[in-house]
């Protein structure tokens, strides 16, 4: 009888590697919207005009 070869480490590793693989791809995916100049500007604009309101009526006490 020809005996039979365990492949089961094969595909553990070749679901190991297809896994880094993806992880590695979703990565470099995760900051591509945060490399948008005009989106990061209006953005940050948006949030010193709310800082600058919310300044102007805090309340000091001073």
């Amino acid at each position: 009888m020809a005996e039979e070869k365990d492949n089961s480490t094969l595909y553990i590793g070749g679901i190991i590697l297809v896994t880094i693989i993806g992880v590695f791809i979703l990565k470099g995916r995760e900051t591509e919207h945060l490399q948008s100049g005009a989106s990061t500007a209006s953005t940050q604009a948006a949030f010193d005009a709310a800082n600058a309101k919310r300044k102007a009526t805090a309340n000091n006490f001073q």
